[in-house]
């Protein structure tokens, strides 16, 4: 069996609001993936992943960094949007792997200040292994 390491996958900035949220994902499709936007259960959704050189799963810190950067660069009609979604968070994936070696990420003191002090909550989701059928291993 190939050793698969525990890695990061990815960053999404996950919004839910009573107001639409379509101007915000137009604004955000220019600077990072679109992931959803639309209304479900009776509020609007939003899920962005940043995009650095085409790529959404550079590092959790740099990720971090630039969808900090994105959301200091909203115009103020779209910041106020922004402030009135009622969460907003930013969720780390994590693929568990098969490796006994542990993932360990850090992000800076700096990051998690700026994160806080706009109101942004933080997941961590770690995904269980599969096999390339979507399986896991032992079913």
């Amino acid at each position: 069996m190939v050793a698969d390491p525990a890695a990061f996958l990815n960053l999404d900035l996950e919004l839910r609001c009573l107001e639409d949220l379509a101007p915000l994902a137009s604004y955000l499709e220019q600077r990072a993936m679109v992931l959803y936007s639309g209304e479900s259960g009776g509020e609007f959704r939003l899920t962005v992943e940043p995009l650095m050189g085409g790529h959404s799963n550079i590092g959790p810190d740099l990720c971090t960094g630039e969808m900090l950067t994105t959301l200091a660069t909203l115009p103020e009609h779209l910041l106020r949007l922004f402030q009135a979604c009622h969460l907003r968070v930013f969720d780390y994936g994590f693929d568990g792997g098969i490796d006994d070696k542990p993932c360990s990420v850090d992000l800076s003191a700096s990051q998690l200040a700026e994160v806080v002090r706009i109101g942004i909550a933080i997941r961590i989701t770690v995904y269980p292994y599969r096999t390339s059928k979507g399986q896991a291993p032992d079913a």
